[in-house]
């Protein structure tokens, strides 16, 4: 690449490609990045053009890297996440000697775990600086990659997100249907899937790793997405929807509990077992944590172990 080549390359290039070679589809990096898939197109030709070679290669179900882009979203992963980290340090310069962690976290961690985390860290460590950062799935892992956070909490990522991550399991939790009291449906046994059809529906946005789940649980089921689709993450608009109509909200355990065990929402008795997925805490491969982020990692071990030492002994009084 010439000197005056160089010159015109910008981050939002690297960024694209970094986003396209994860999401292996342009619709959903265009999603990723919020942008079009005609404005990522255009961004990808542009990058073409710099380096003087094609990136992409176009296929039926998405697009493939060429070797030339194999070799560039390595060293652009690479740049972007020394960028990042240096300009962490450049802005916390000042206050470099305090604890700090950058955290993202799925909207089945926002409303539980992670705010007990936070508050017991807080409890022991008062100036501890904590930043939290929500999104789907495929932004917070760019932006872990990229060295913008330091760990993700939520349901493990797509095999093609995780490269030079790390998963580790905390537990597993399925997909629930909950609709307010007072539903229509709340007060029946057993309901079958397809009453579903004559209500609003709030699933997670297209596009997310729970979307997919929710969607193959609906197609096996034989259930059709009805006409009144309501796509959203934000937990306090879908409470808030729910106490205001008769929509059903098909979400994650993590996010519904907390309103379900108050009695703000009540739980569907519709068995979807078969969404369950592994819930955990995913870290760049090799690389050494902050001692924020060990203390925050090591809080939501404890309150996990809490958690299920509980469930435990009630399973042996019941039985």
């Amino acid at each position: 690449m010439s000197a005056m080549n160089f010159s015109r390359l910008k981050l939002r290039h690297l960024q694209c490609l970094v986003m396209v070679a994860q999401e292996r589809n342009l619709v959903r990096a265009g999603k990723a990045l919020s942008l079009t898939q005609p404005a990522v197109s255009k961004t990808v030709a542009e990058l073409e053009e710099i380096v003087g070679r094609p990136l992409l290669l176009r296929r039926r179900r998405g697009v493939e890297l060429t070797p030339a882009a194999e070799v560039l979203v390595r060293h652009a992963v690479s740049a972007l996440r020394g960028l990042s980290e240096g300009l962490g340090l450049a802005m916390d310069l000042p206050e470099a000697d305090q604890l700090h962690v950058a955290v993202g976290a799925l909207p089945n961690m926002t409303a539980n775990l992670l705010p007990e985390a936070v508050a017991l860290l807080h409890a022991s460590h008062p100036a501890l600086r904590v930043r939290v950062v929500s999104g789907i799935n495929a932004q917070l892992m760019m932006q872990l990659r990229q060295g913008e956070i330091d760990l993700v909490l939520g349901r493990l990522a797509q095999a093609s997100a995780m490269a030079d991550l790390a998963f580790e399991q905390l537990y597993s939790e399925p997909l629930l249907l909950v609709v307010r009291p007072g539903h229509p449906l709340a007060s029946r046994r057993k309901p079958a899937l397809d009453v579903l059809a004559g209500y609003p529906l709030v699933l997670p946005v297209s596009g997310s790793l729970i979307r997919h789940t929710a969607d193959a649980f609906l197609i096996a089921q034989g259930v059709a997405l009805p006409n009144r689709l309501v796509e959203a993450t934000d937990t306090s608009f879908v409470v808030g929807l729910l106490q205001r109509s008769d929509a059903v909200w098909f979400g994650p355990q993590g996010a519904v509990e907390g309103f379900v065990s108050r009695g703000e929402l009540k739980r569907l008795a519709i068995d979807t077992a078969s969404t369950e997925g592994p819930v955990g805490l995913t870290v760049r491969r090799n690389a050494e944590l902050s001692e924020g982020a060990r203390l925050l990692m090591d809080t939501i071990h404890g309150i996990v172990q809490k958690r299920q030492s509980r469930a435990a002994s009630r399973g042996l009084k019941d039985s």
